[in-house]
């Protein structure tokens, strides 16, 4: 299977809003289907990330720092992996870097000149292109009108949908490409390609005064079985991440408006140069519709809706509501869009808290209101969803979300959460007997993150009901093991569960990861007539699925036939207080979702096509049923007997039976997997060479490439 990271490069030298703005447009066009990952010179130097990365893309900024910190051992890396098929995309600085040599404002106090150990165009980058840069300004910035060479990129001509042929782009401080075309030399080259070039007012940084014809703005190479695009200009940049009066030259004060203007084919443009490089584009960041692109690059979150699911007891469920407002505080302005606010400030949130009206096919939160409490935090890329910045002056520290406190006559219909029949949820929810685990629902269509929401909130948390599961359609900030994020294309279902557990010796706490993973997996096989399905554990707390490639998933060309692909994994947090744990164990889970690997639903479809038989696909709405009553039919069990008796099963759906395996930190010792501990969670491995000795491997300390049979340390 193919990667489905993409790694950008944060490292010293990178520009603060180069970086921003790169991130911000990957996840508009990519992360439906990609993990935007920011990484370090570290990370590329120690971490094992070949495997699992898509792609690596090298932002603005100053190259020297990026020669300084990644020649060596990360340059054979990166340059390596380009030629077993890995992608490279380097923006302005990045596109120096990439470059055989450099050649940058040459007898100014700027001046870099040098050879570039990277090399992935084995040629020479000149920059500037235009004079007037600044390290320290926006003075050299331009919307510089590039011609595209639409038969370079092997895209259908729909996809340019009658674009122009010059197309607005911003640029600043970037060079242009030496490649045999352009000095007229006899090509020897020719694994390279020009995609774009720039207008004819480029001038020669060794000479101003003479003008440089056709310049390549930005160049495609062949490099082994790999690629390396190279930019001088930055397409990646839209104009609503810029600030008017920032630009005051002559030839640039109107920059901003003639971006705004060619900004749909700027946006064909970026899509183009993905799609050149065998990435999937996201259709919906190339619509032309203005408020629906800006939606895709800044989506909003929406209110949360928190119902009684498998509570009937109208007692009950108003001591919970009763609970919730009480914390709850009207500020000074207390009237937001009309609307009488009350908030519960905690830690990391403001949470606007809304008793939902009754109404049918009414909107029940009113549209104005939702928009000044949760648009107004719309702010520029930052770290994480909860990091500080300050934008316009305005501390934007602090998220704004909103809960509404919904009774069984006010759930929400389709039309205020068409992505998720809550009515339909519920329904499974009571049909499958349960009564503890998903006995409340929180939904919410978009969210940063179902798990940060509830594990940042300490006060929020500490008032809901055991059993409380967090669901969202969209995640704009998931979160995997480690460093990992968690990619949420729709049809993903993607949930949090509260539970709250007592501390017994019998019911170890680490043995619970275990216990819900394989709640997942036995809640549809358990079904008559799904017994067959292949799906099946990775250690410690994976999903994985036995998928035959039809070219609708991420899998490599060069594979074929069936092979185990992931389709989910579980993410626990932990606090301990008054001897009870108090337990979050954020799901995600591919069940209608063909991309980007499998899903559930295709396994059936498979399955069908293989049997002949006629089984049902399974909706989001019931699979969050099915789970959480296993998941507490198994646990009302675990809480008596402990793991023992679910050691069969676990064996019986895990890909680990006698596996032989490598262990990175220990020389790459081969060793066979013997078993798992019930007391303690960890994989225990016999050494091969010395079969006297068996390993205990840590679940929360160790990765595990299931595909290569390597354990190794992972790094946080």
């Amino acid at each position: 299977m193919a990667g489905l990271n993409v790694l950008v490069y944060s490292g010293p030298g990178v520009g603060l809003n180069a970086h921003a703005y790169l991130v911000r447009t990957l996840r508009q066009f990519l992360s439906h289907r990609y993990a935007v990952i920011t990484v370090g010179p570290e990370t590329l130097r120690k971490e094992p990330w070949e495997s699992k990365a898509a792609i690596i893309v090298f932002p603005g900024g100053r190259d020297m720092p990026y020669v300084a910190e990644l020649n060596g051992e990360v340059n054979r890396r990166i340059k390596e992996w380009v030629k077993r098929g890995g992608k490279y995309l380097g923006f302005c600085a990045g596109g120096y870097y990439g470059s055989g040599r450099v050649v940058f404002e040459p007898g100014t106090p700027m001046e870099v000149i040098g050879d570039r150990e990277l090399a992935l165009f084995k040629g020479t980058c000149v920059g500037c292109a235009y004079p007037g840069y600044d390290y320290k300004s926006e003075d050299g910035a331009r919307a510089v009108e590039a011609a595209v060479d639409r038969s370079a990129f092997n895209v259908p001509d729909a996809f340019w949908k009658g674009d122009p042929a010059e197309v607005r782009v911003y640029y600043n401080g970037g060079g242009y490409f030496l490649t045999d075309d352009f000095t007229g030399k006899q090509p020897e080259d020719k694994d390279v390609s020009v995609l774009v070039r720039y207008p004819t007012d480029v001038t020669d940084p060794y000479d101003r005064k003479k003008q440089v014809a056709n310049a390549p703005a930005v160049i495609s190479c062949k490099v082994g079985r790999g690629i390396a695009v190279l930019s001088g200009m930055h397409p990646e940049y839209a104009w609503d991440f810029l600030a008017p009066s920032s630009y005051t030259k002559p030839y640039n004060k109107n920059l901003v408006s003639l971006l705004r203007h060619h900004d749909a084919y700027r946006r064909r443009l970026i899509g183009a140069i993905f799609t050149h490089m065998k990435l999937v584009v996201d259709p919906d960041a190339l619509v032309d519709n203005l408020e629906q692109q800006q939606a895709t690059r800044s989506p909003s979150i929406t209110p949360t809706f928190f119902v009684p699911a498998r509570i009937a007891d109208a007692a009950a469920i108003s001591s919970t509501m009763d609970a919730l407002k009480s914390v709850a505080t009207t500020p000074g302005d207390a009237n937001v869009a009309g609307i009488a606010d009350v908030v519960l400030r905690d830690l990391a949130e403001d949470i606007h808290v809304v008793t939902a009206a009754p109404g049918n096919g009414q909107r029940r939160v009113s549209s104005d209101y939702q928009c000044a409490v949760l648009r107004p935090e719309q702010a520029p890329e930052v770290t994480s969803a909860y990091a500080s910045t300050t934008v316009d002056g305005k501390d934007h520290s602090r998220k704004h979300s909103m809960l509404v406190l919904c009774t069984p006559d006010t759930i929400p219909d389709t039309s205020e959460t068409p992505r998720f029949d809550m009515q339909l949820a519920l329904k499974h929810m009571r049909d499958a007997k349960a009564h503890t685990v998903g006995s409340w629902l929180m939904y919410s269509d978009t969210t940063w993150s179902t798990q940060t929401f509830l594990e940042k909130n300490e006060r929020l948390l500490s008032l809901l009901p055991n059993g409380t599961v967090n669901v969202a359609t969209r995640q704009l900030t998931g979160r995997g093991r480690g460093r990992n994020t968690w990619i949420s294309p729709l049809g993903c279902l993607q949930f949090t569960t509260l539970i709250r557990h007592p501390n017994l010796p019998q019911a170890p706490v680490v043995m619970m990861q275990y216990l819900m993973s394989l709640a997942i997996v036995e809640a549809v096989k358990s079904l008559p007539g799904y017994e067959g399905l292949p799906l099946r554990l990775k250690w410690p707390n994976d999903v994985y699925a036995l998928h035959t490639s039809v070219g609708d998933s991420d899998e490599s060309s060069d594979a074929s036939g069936p092979a185990y692909v992931k389709i989910g994994g579980i993410l626990v947090g932990s606090s301990f207080k008054n001897d009870e744990f108090t337990l979050l164990f954020g799901s995600g889970i591919n069940v209608a979702n063909r991309l980007p690997t499998t899903s559930i639903n295709s396994l059936i479809r498979e399955y069908n096509n293989a049997h002949g038989t006629g089984l049902l696909c399974i909706t989001p709405e019931k699979a969050l049923a099915l789970f959480t009553a296993k998941f507490e039919e198994f646990y009302r069990q675990f809480l008596v007997k402990g793991f023992e008796p679910f050691l069969k099963l676990y064996y019986k759906n895990w890909l680990h039976t006698d596996q032989l395996v490598s262990l990175a930190d220990r020389s790459y010792e081969r060793a066979k997997v013997v078993g798992l501990s019930v007391s303690d969670g960890q994989l225990q491995v016999r050494s091969l060479s010395r079969p006297g000795t068996v390993y205990n491997l840590q679940p929360d300390g160790n990765s595990f490439d299931v595909l290569q049979g390597l354990i190794s340390r992972k790094v946080l």
